[in-house]
């Protein structure tokens, strides 16, 4: 419980949107790493995930599971090139194919595991608001802005609780679907928050003019 509130107060000393910023930027990174950078990350980010947010980590990966079967089985025997030994039909397994199912599910695996260690820094709350200030330039188009953020906190709260809510509830009216108003808390964005935010559009049009 101590290590837990350490390393939480240690994230919330920058703001939830620039940590969702840097997690952003992390999984545009991870998307332009082949099968050797990928994983040496991966034996890295999955232990520590396991460590300071094994309950959350479990959780998303569960949920997930069908998600990453599919692309593994998609992607291995979709994709062309010489055949696995001990491939028989039309259709079957490359080694192409391995490299890239592996690939994009250690991108999958990067993507949730650090999700699920910035959801526990910040919580629900942090993620909510940290996605608010992000979406501020949609303030003038209506209450999207809003909407969003309140499903994202639906499904988050869905997700802590684990909850196994069925589909039929989601279409229920929303009187009947949740509480009538929710409290949203955004906290002041400080000059180090400036700083990231400032560097990671820098390296993301550096990284987009030499891609």
């Amino acid at each position: 419980m101590s290590r837990h509130r350490s390393a939480q107060a240690r994230f919330l000393k920058f703001h939830p949107a620039t940590l969702l910023s840097l997690w952003g930027g992390f999984a545009i990174l991870t998307q332009s790493l082949g099968l050797p950078w990928l994983g040496w990350i991966a034996l890295a980010a999955v232990p520590l995930s396991l460590i300071y947010a094994g309950k959350h980590t479990l959780l998303l990966v569960r949920r997930a599971r069908w998600l990453l079967l599919s692309i593994v089985l998609l992607f291995l025997f979709g994709t062309p090139g010489e055949r696995l030994p001990g491939t028989i039909g039309a259709i079957g397994a490359t080694y192409d194919g391995l490299t890239a199912a592996t690939e994009q599910l250690l991108h999958l695996v990067l993507l949730l595991v650090t999700l699920a260690w910035l959801h526990l820094s910040v919580g629900s709350s942090g993620l909510v608001g940290g996605l608010h200030w992000l979406l501020s330039p949609l303030a003038a188009w209506g209450d999207y802005r809003e909407r969003i953020v309140v499903r994202l906190l639906l499904v988050l709260e869905n997700v802590e609780n684990d909850l196994r809510v069925s589909w039929r509830h989601w279409l229920l009216p929303a009187a009947e679907n949740g509480p009538d108003h929710m409290t949203l808390t955004v906290a002041p964005v400080r000059w180090p928050d400036w700083l990231i935010l400032a560097g990671l559009i820098v390296f993301a049009g550096w990284l987009g003019w030499w891609r």
